[in-house]
């Protein structure tokens, strides 16, 4: 049975490597004696937090999209899936069996954009400035919906 990769974790000061957990990095040395192995080295992003995720579901997406005209009656998944595909869309050429083609737009994947604390933030920027270019939303900051400060209860008659 193979065993269970581990990641060793490090910092660099000056010239030199310094492990998280030496003795770990050691044993793994000594069980590699004599065989080849490889090592990708890269840096550790921090994943997207909670507050940027309910920032842009519950402050954008909810409390400002949802209460304008220009995503009147679309649901929450409806207008990510808009704005997702405005913001990181790409135009694709499909081409079939018969000789023609078709022009596709595909967005980027959202999920690789929430592993990165730093893609998720440039995201939300983008995102912004395309509601308040393309649709006049103006999303306040993040701190205004923490504290439910400007939210609006919708009232429905009936």
């Amino acid at each position: 049975m193979k065993p269970l990769p581990y990641k060793h974790f490090f910092s660099v000061k000056g010239d030199k490597y310094v492990w998280d957990d030496p003795e770990m990095f050691a044993l793994k040395k000594r069980m590699l004696e004599g065989k080849r192995g490889y090592a990708i080295i890269e840096e550790v992003e921090k994943e997207s937090t909670s507050n940027q995720l309910a920032y842009y579901f519950g402050g954008i997406i909810r409390q400002e999209c949802m209460n304008s005209n220009s995503f009147a009656g679309m649901k929450e998944k409806e207008i990510h899936n808009a704005l997702l595909l405005l913001v990181t869309g790409t135009m694709r050429t499909i081409y079939k069996r018969d000789g023609s083609t078709a022009l596709v737009e595909m967005p980027e994947d959202f999920d690789a954009i929430m592993r990165s604390k730093k893609r998720m933030a440039e995201y939300i920027q983008k995102v912004i400035a395309t509601l308040n270019v393309d649709f006049d939303i103006f999303p306040k900051p993040s701190e205004h919906y923490k504290t439910n400060k400007y939210r609006v209860e919708i009232q429905h008659f009936k």
